[in-house]
């Protein structure tokens, strides 16, 4: 008796299963097929949030790193090729503007100055990197906080697309407000 239980409890566990599997499936092709559709209604759009969520997540992530490993980043600093006492503010400083640069993708009001922020960091990080790339300074070596070493010509390349990101992002945003000043005009006329 207690094993034919055991059977028809696990038969209904499996049945349960089953259906929650399929239920999860069912919802999952929904949502697939709406953001699908979304894509296709508005690509701009979503290129833009893309953009949005890379630049917020790549931001978070370099800023909370240099704060959670602060020790190090601070030491990596004090090793640039300037004095000692700018590596040990720009230790404090640079931290704080890459987390602020990321907040400011979180929300609409402030997602452009996240993108002009962002783009100034580059070319700053860019101007940098020049000037390493063409031995300024000597040898320095490369105290990035990425989780794998690249060259100084890489790190180039890197900051190069992460600019052509914010300048896409910019236009974008433009393009978009302009569309629904547009649209909001409309209404407001008929």
């Amino acid at each position: 008796m207690e094993q034919s239980g055991k059977y028809i409890e696990k038969g209904v566990v499996t049945a349960t299963r089953t259906v929650q599997r399929e239920g999860a499936y069912s919802w999952l092709g929904r949502k697939f097929a709406g953001v699908t559709s979304y894509i296709k209604k508005h690509p701009q759009e979503f290129v833009l949030q893309v953009l949005t969520f890379t630049l917020l997540s790549l931001w978070i992530y370099v800023g909370s790193k240099k704060v959670f490993t602060y020790v190090e980043f601070r030491a990596s600093m004090i090793r640039q090729p300037f004095e000692d006492q700018y590596g040990i503010m720009l230790s404090y400083i640079l931290p704080a503007v890459e987390l602020v640069t990321g907040i400011l993708f979180i929300f609409e009001g402030t997602k452009r100055f996240g993108f002009w922020l962002a783009l100034l960091l580059m070319l700053v990080f860019s101007g940098y990197v020049i000037l390493a790339l063409r031995d300024t300074w000597g040898s320095i070596p490369c105290d990035c906080i990425l989780e794998f070493p690249i060259s100084w010509k890489a790190h180039l390349w890197v900051n190069g697309l992460i600019s052509i990101g914010c300048i896409v992002g910019l236009l974008l945003d433009r393009k978009i407000r302009i569309s629904h000043q547009k649209k909001l005009m409309m209404k407001l006329s008929s």
